[in-house]
Parts: structure tokens; C-alpha cells; sequence
């Protein structure tokens, strides 16, 4: 049995492990966006990435300050007060992370707000869940389980879905930056989906629970972080499907006849929702490969 010494050690270990990963990050983000061209979609990802490590760093240096009052037995530092505020800032912070995935797939939904109603429901439940610091945390790791994988679905469908009926029109390498932009979204949402459903699965067996639960907290709250982050990283360095986009208007305008041209535009528009394709994906909100030495 690890002794509670050494088991407040290895959450501030953990903890200031990841920290540390999310602060590399962090810099390389905002690099990035700082020296794109000013724009809403960038304004929108730059005060995300600012918010969201704002409250990472808030809530490390209170995982540090209930550490170090547990180790030393300072009796003099209110931790249940902080580690409620600590509860209510990572309520927070994560209605941020799932607030941008949902933005992602409003955009690459051609911002159609129908299709992001029950992901929206799911967040402000989650977050109701997160402020009451009564409440036990298995509801709300479970809502937020089910608005990521929900979320990431919807984003990757659909580009599936414009993939698969550009087929006709786009080249081989077209096709490799869809399977690739398809691949990110899932892997960067999988990956919070991932720590999430590693901590429900940890929490609901005692034998467990009392060894790596508050460990396993500590990673889920620095990747809350850190996915998010990731993402706007690589939609900064304009990892997008825009020269696949630009790639279709070519071929349709100089490789097929002007028949097929007009075939192509109305199964686009009936079956997409536009008859531009430009419309249809966001070029700041899905990823391809790119010159950079990125992803």
C-alpha cells in the first residue's frame, strides 16, 4: 500500500508533468497564432487557448497548494474551499474544451445549428453537473464522454460525408488530406474521450480508485487542456483542406465538361448543402498535411 506521503507526491509528479507538456504547448500556440493574419476564426482560437490554460495553470497551482497543506498538515488553509473552487474552475474550463470541439462542428456543418443541439444540451448538463460540488463526479465525466464522442462523430461524418461524394472530382492526394483531416479530428477528440473513460472505468472499482484516482485526475486535467490546444496548433499552421477544395474547383472548371461541371455542382449542393464547396468546410477548422513538418 503506497504511503499517503508518497501518493501526494505522485499526483504532484503527475500533475506537474503534464502541466509542463501543455506549457510547451501552449507557446507553440500562441507563436503560431500570433503571427497568423488577423481574422475571427483566429481571434475565436487565440482567447480559447488563453482561457483554457489560464484555468490549467489556475488549477495546478491549487492542486499544489491542497498538496502541500495535506503533506504539512497546515490546518490553517481552508482545502474544502479550495478544492471546491477547484471543482467549479475545471466545470469551467471544460465546458470551454467541449464548447470549441461543438464550434468545430457547427463550422464544418456549414453552420447549421440544428445538428449541434444535442451536443449543446449535453454541455450546459455537464456543466450544471461540474458547478455542484455536491454532486458525485460519475454523472459528469459521463455527459462528458458523451458529448465528445458525440461531437467528433458529427465533424468526422461529415467530412467523410463531402469526401466520399468529391471522389469523382478530386485526386488521389485530395483524398489522402481527407482520410488525414478525418484522422485528426478523431484522434484529438479521442484523446480527452480516452483519459475520461480511463478515469470512469477507474472510479467505479474501489480497488482501484484508492491508488489512481486522484493521479488519473490529474492527467484528465491537464489534457483538457492539451487537446484542445493541440487542435488550434494545428489549424494554425493552416493544416486545413482548402488547396483540396481549391483542387475540385480546378478540375471541374478545366477537366470536365461543362455537363459534368454542372452534375457535379447539384450533387454537391443537394446532397451538402452547398454548391460550393468552399462553403461547406471552414479552411480553419479541419486539417490536412502540410509543408510545415507538422502532424
Amino acid at each position: 500500500m503506497v504511503s499517503a506521503f508518497w501518493y501526494d507526491i505522485s499526483q504532484l509528479w503527475v500533475g506537474t508533468f503534464f502541466y509542463g507538456m501543455y506549457l510547451v504547448l501552449f507557446c507553440i500556440c500562441m507563436y503560431i497564432l500570433l503571427h497568423r493574419p488577423s481574422s475571427r476564426e483566429n481571434t475565436v482560437l487565440l482567447v480559447t487557448a488563453i482561457a483554457l490554460f489560464t484555468f490549467s495553470t489556475i488549477l495546478i497551482v491549487l492542486v499544489l497548494v491542497l498538496v502541500t497543506a495535506e503533506m504539512e498538515k497546515l490546518a490553517s488553509i481552508p482545502s474544502g474551499s479550495i478544492q471546491n473552487a477547484a471543482y467549479i474552475i475545471y466545470a469551467i474550463n471544460n465546458s470551454i474544451a467541449d464548447g470549441l470541439l461543438i464550434y468545430r462542428c457547427y463550422v464544418v456543418w456549414n453552420h447549421d445549428w440544428r445538428v449541434i443541439v444535442l451536443p449543446v444540451m449535453l454541455l450546459i448538463a455537464s456543466t450544471a453537473c461540474g458547478l455542484d460540488v455536491f454532486l458525485d463526479a460519475t454523472p459528469q465525466f459521463a455527459v462528458i464522454l458523451a458529448t465528445n464522442f458525440l461531437a467528433t462523430g458529427l465533424t468526422a461524418g461529415r467530412i467523410w460525408w463531402i469526401s466520399h461524394h468529391s471522389r469523382a472530382y478530386l485526386g488521389a492526394t485530395a483524398q489522402r488530406r481527407y482520410a488525414f483531416a478525418i484522422a485528426l479530428v478523431v484522434e484529438s477528440g479521442m484523446l480527452y474521450s480516452a483519459t475520461i473513460l480511463a478515469f470512469l472505468i477507474v472510479i467505479s472499482f474501489p480497488s482501484l480508485s484508492s491508488t489512481l484516482e486522484e493521479p488519473l485526475l490529474q492527467i484528465v486535467t491537464q489534457v483538457m487542456g492539451i487537446a484542445p490546444t493541440l487542435i488550434i496548433v494545428r489549424v494554425g499552421l493552416d493544416v486545413t483542406v482548402e488547396d483540396s477544395l481549391s483542387t475540385f474547383r480546378t478540375t471541374t472548371t478545366t477537366s470536365i465538361p461543362l455537363r459534368q461541371q454542372r452534375h457535379a455542382s447539384s450533387r454537391l449542393g443537394s446532397s451538402i448543402g452547398s454548391a460550393d464547396p468552399q462553403e461547406n468546410l471552414s479552411p480553419g477548422f479541419v486539417a490536412r498535411e502540410n509543408d510545415h513538418g507538422f502532424g
